[in-house]
């Protein structure tokens, strides 16, 4: 293939993962991250350190020895592979393990004759997103700069929980971080914006958990009935996304099914209520004609309706 199709096919794959981008980032609802859209490159996520039993949505059973044995069986507490994406298991790795070298940068970024790697938009000690900082979770940037690319991802607080850095390494904490899922983007179409968020998660969260994007079910049911609704449909249409189109990883895809019916079911007895209670007139006469038609009940009209 010519450098100029090549070029061509790359910017139309970064241009999807930034509409992607745009959408994802708008999910709310996960039981270990939280996102916030930071203009049309950036998004913020939010991960969870370590899950407590306390008063707050992040909350998961503590493994018992069987369990742990099991994992352990499973080689999962074992050393990774250089190929294999890093956990949380073996915090702190050291910088040349998590980080992309200066060289590399370079390399990556055409700019070596300038002597400029793969910085951020903005250092790390200016990140402005203070309202998402807790003493409990650790900030990552994942971002798709038109001029790198290609996504990556950067550390923006917290970072010697997961990186050994020398005094003298002080200015490396705004290196890209050096995960499978960003390496492979370029040559793999089928990675996609959520391998990136399950690597980081299980980067980060302690114990890694084997559904990153298992739902906090807690969190919908004290939203307003509209707004749930509104919550409950992204999430739905996320998850949906998640079991059809991934291919790379199905270590979560039993999780993400099982909360993926359960929301469903929760998404459309919503919905449901809401077309009683709050009367929508443009709901009620689809509903209508299509009951009209032959439809089984409501509950299958709203399904035919809002077929996913």
């Amino acid at each position: 293939m010519e450098d100029m199709d090549i070029e061509k096919v790359i910017k139309k794959r970064l241009t999807g993962f930034i509409s992607e981008l745009l959408k994802v980032g708008t999910v709310k609802g996960f039981k270990y991250f939280a996102m916030y859209l930071r203009g049309r490159e950036e998004l913020i996520i939010s991960v969870l350190n370590k899950p407590t039993n306390s008063c707050n949505r992040y909350i998961i059973d503590v493994p018992t020895m069987h369990n742990l044995q099991r994992i352990q069986n499973r080689g999962e507490l074992s050393a990774m592979s250089p190929s294999a994406s890093l956990t949380s298991n073996n915090l702190p790795y050291d910088k040349r393990s998590l980080m992309l070298s200066a060289r590399t940068q370079m390399s990556l970024s055409g700019m070596s004759h300038h002597g400029v790697g793969l910085p951020p938009a903005s250092p790390s000690e200016n990140e402005t997103s203070t309202s998402m900082m807790t003493e409990n979770s650790t900030l990552f940037l994942i971002a798709a700069y038109t001029r790198y690319k290609c996504p990556y991802v950067w550390v923006r607080s917290n970072h010697d929980r997961l990186i050994t850095l020398g005094k003298e390494e002080e200015d490396d904490k705004d290196n890209p971080l050096r995960l499978r899922s960003t390496s492979q983007w370029a040559n793999s179409s089928d990675i996609q914006l959520w391998h990136i968020i399950n690597e980081v998660v299980k980067l980060c969260t302690i114990p890694a958990p084997a559904n990153p994007f298992q739902v906090d079910f807690e969190y919908f049911d004290n939203l307003p009935l509209p707004e749930r609704v509104i919550s409950t449909g992204a999430m739905v249409n996320f998850l949906h996304k998640v079991i059809q189109h991934d291919h790379v990883d199905r270590s979560y895809t039993a999780g993400v099914m099982e909360d993926l019916n359960i929301l469903t079911k929760k998404h459309f007895k919503d919905m449901q209520q809401l077309i009683c209670v709050q009367g929508l007139p443009i709901l009620q006469e689809k509903t209508k004609h299509m009951v009209h038609d032959g439809s089984s009940g409501p509950t299958a009209t709203l399904q035919n309706l809002f077929a996913i």
